[in-house]
Protein backbone atom coordinates (compact mmCIF):
# COMPACT_ATOMS: atom_id res chain seq x y z
CA UNK A 1 0.00 0.00 0.00
CA UNK A 2 1.29 3.54 -1.37
CA UNK A 3 0.83 5.83 1.44
CA UNK A 4 -0.03 9.44 0.40
CA UNK A 5 0.16 12.82 1.25
CA UNK A 6 -1.69 15.64 -0.36
CA UNK A 7 -0.44 19.23 0.30
CA UNK A 8 -3.00 21.41 -1.96
CA UNK A 9 -3.86 24.78 -0.31
CA UNK A 10 -7.22 24.61 -2.55
CA UNK A 11 -9.52 23.17 0.26
CA UNK A 12 -11.81 21.85 -3.01
CA UNK A 13 -9.29 20.62 -4.57
CA UNK A 14 -7.35 18.68 -1.72
CA UNK A 15 -10.74 16.75 -0.82
CA UNK A 16 -11.43 16.42 -4.41
CA UNK A 17 -8.14 14.57 -5.08
CA UNK A 18 -8.76 12.64 -1.40
CA UNK A 19 -11.53 11.30 -2.31
CA UNK A 20 -10.76 10.36 -5.99
CA UNK A 21 -7.78 8.62 -5.19
CA UNK A 22 -8.49 6.56 -2.15
CA UNK A 23 -11.12 5.12 -4.17
CA UNK A 24 -7.97 3.90 -6.41
CA UNK A 25 -6.49 0.51 -5.27
CA UNK A 26 -3.11 0.51 -3.86
CA UNK A 27 -3.09 4.06 -2.60
CA UNK A 28 -4.06 5.11 1.17
CA UNK A 29 -4.52 8.97 1.84
CA UNK A 30 -2.53 9.26 5.02
CA UNK A 31 -2.45 12.94 5.41
CA UNK A 32 -3.21 15.97 4.04
CA UNK A 33 -2.26 19.49 4.60
CA UNK A 34 -3.44 22.94 3.11
CA UNK A 35 0.23 24.48 3.24
CA UNK A 36 3.98 23.95 2.97
CA UNK A 37 4.64 24.44 6.90
CA UNK A 38 1.53 22.04 7.82
CA UNK A 39 3.04 19.31 5.62
CA UNK A 40 6.75 19.69 7.48
CA UNK A 41 5.04 19.44 10.87
CA UNK A 42 2.88 16.64 9.92
CA UNK A 43 6.23 14.62 8.58
CA UNK A 44 7.91 15.85 12.10
CA UNK A 45 5.41 14.06 13.94
CA UNK A 46 6.19 10.57 12.76
CA UNK A 47 3.95 9.89 9.86
CA UNK A 48 4.98 7.52 7.39
CA UNK A 49 4.71 8.65 3.73
CA UNK A 50 5.82 7.40 0.66
CA UNK A 51 4.89 9.78 -1.31
CA UNK A 52 3.75 13.65 -1.54
CA UNK A 53 1.36 15.12 -3.86
CA UNK A 54 2.45 18.74 -3.76
CA UNK A 55 1.03 21.94 -5.09
CA UNK A 56 3.11 23.86 -6.90
CA UNK A 57 1.46 27.11 -6.09
CA UNK A 58 1.06 27.89 -2.25
CA UNK A 59 1.44 30.50 -0.07
CA UNK A 60 4.54 30.74 2.06
CA UNK A 61 6.52 27.54 1.12
CA UNK A 62 6.02 27.07 -2.49
CA UNK A 63 5.54 23.53 -3.83
CA UNK A 64 9.46 24.02 -5.26
CA UNK A 65 10.82 25.24 -1.82
CA UNK A 66 8.30 22.16 0.08
CA UNK A 67 9.73 19.82 -2.33
CA UNK A 68 13.90 20.85 -1.61
CA UNK A 69 13.13 20.20 1.92
CA UNK A 70 11.49 17.52 1.94
CA UNK A 71 13.98 15.79 0.30
CA UNK A 72 17.39 17.13 2.57
CA UNK A 73 15.46 15.89 5.04
CA UNK A 74 13.48 12.85 4.20
CA UNK A 75 15.06 11.60 0.65
CA UNK A 76 13.31 8.18 0.37
CA UNK A 77 9.88 10.15 0.44
CA UNK A 78 9.21 10.42 -3.28
CA UNK A 79 7.63 13.98 -4.20
CA UNK A 80 4.91 14.42 -7.44
CA UNK A 81 4.56 17.88 -8.73
CA UNK A 82 1.27 18.68 -9.21
CA UNK A 83 0.44 22.01 -11.41
CA UNK A 84 -1.12 24.11 -14.23
CA UNK A 85 1.94 25.55 -15.42
CA UNK A 86 2.49 23.43 -18.62
CA UNK A 87 6.34 25.67 -19.24
CA UNK A 88 9.41 23.63 -19.08
CA UNK A 89 11.71 25.83 -17.24
CA UNK A 90 9.23 25.48 -14.24
CA UNK A 91 9.08 21.45 -14.98
CA UNK A 92 13.31 21.76 -14.81
CA UNK A 93 13.06 23.70 -11.34
CA UNK A 94 10.67 20.99 -10.20
CA UNK A 95 13.38 18.18 -11.57
CA UNK A 96 16.18 19.75 -9.82
CA UNK A 97 14.17 20.26 -6.11
CA UNK A 98 14.13 16.47 -6.10
CA UNK A 99 10.52 15.87 -7.97
CA UNK A 100 9.97 12.31 -9.27
CA UNK A 101 7.19 13.27 -11.49
CA UNK A 102 5.65 16.53 -12.78
CA UNK A 103 2.01 16.68 -13.37
CA UNK A 104 -0.77 18.94 -14.50
CA UNK A 105 -3.73 19.38 -12.91
CA UNK A 106 -5.82 18.32 -16.07
CA UNK A 107 -4.78 14.91 -15.66
CA UNK A 108 -6.97 12.18 -15.30
CA UNK A 109 -7.53 10.71 -12.15
CA UNK A 110 -6.63 7.47 -13.31
CA UNK A 111 -3.07 8.53 -14.93
CA UNK A 112 -2.55 10.82 -11.80
CA UNK A 113 -2.61 7.18 -9.79
CA UNK A 114 -0.85 5.45 -11.85
CA UNK A 115 2.08 7.90 -11.72
CA UNK A 116 1.31 7.56 -8.06
CA UNK A 117 2.49 3.93 -8.40
CA UNK A 118 5.07 4.42 -10.47
CA UNK A 119 7.24 6.91 -8.55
Amino acid sequence: MIKLMIVEDNEVVRQGLSHLLAAEAGIAIVADAQSGAIALEKLASGIGVDVMLIDWNMPGLSGVELTSRVKLLMPHIKVIILTMHSKDEYRMQAISAGASAYVLKDLAIEDLAKIIREV
